[in-house]
This record gives structure tokens, sequence and C-alpha cells, in this order.
């Protein structure tokens, strides 16, 4: 075989190693960003209703909380031209807070009002 026959075979098979590896990392997570959105700033409620909502469901707080040694729940105002609308803001620190967090607020009623997750 020719030399350049087996260099082509041999980068062929390079980046067919290449497309596999980016392939597991993106679908094991290893490209996420880890960043959630919320709704647009014009869209988020009055910080009286995200107020309301803490108050009305503390035990949902406390089993957030108790998620992570570090995990807060609180009200968050993340729009600076719109000071008065809110969301429940909950920081976390590591990628097994965040796991335990989704997983619990996808199987809640939830608080009714926009939830953001907030790595520190």
């Amino acid at each position: 075989m020719k030399k350049s026959t087996k260099f082509m075979i041999g980068g062929g098979v390079i980046v067919v190693l290449l497309v596999l590896a980016g392939s597991f990392a993106m679908v094991n997570g290893f490209f996420s960003s880890e960043e959630d959105t919320h709704p647009p700033c014009g869209k988020l409620p009055k910080q009286s209703e995200v107020n309301d909502a803490i108050e009305t469901h503390p035990d949902m707080v406390n089993d957030i909380e108790a998620l992570g040694e570090d995990v807060i729940v609180n009200v968050g105002t993340p729009c600076e031209n719109f000071e008065d609308q809110a969301l429940i803001e909950v920081l976390y620190d590591s990628k097994a807070d965040r796991e335990a967090i989704s997983n619990y607020l996808g199987r809640s009623e939830g608080f009714g009002v926009p939830v953001h997750l907030v790595k520190r």
C-alpha cells in the first residue's frame, strides 16, 4: 500500500475517533454551560407575588435548601430596569446540587412563579 493511502486511512480513523469523543462529551454534559434562563424581564411576576409564593410554600423552601449544604432559596431581581419584578432564585455550588434541585422541582407542583437556578 502507498504511503499516501495509509496516511489517508489513518487520518480518517482519527477524525472518526474525534467525532465519537466529541459526541460522547456532549451527551454527558461536558460542554453544557449549566446556566438557566428565566422569562423575559418584562414578563416576570411582581416581587410581592414571589414573596407570597415563598411564604405559602415554606416546606418546599426547606426541602430545596436541605438538598445541598450551601443551597439557598430567596427572592431574586435579575433585571435592573424592572425592579418590581422578581423570581425565586436558588443558589447552589455543585453539579450534584443542581441535579438534586432540578429533580426535586420536576417532581413538585412548584411555587406558581418562575424559579431560576444560579451557580455561585
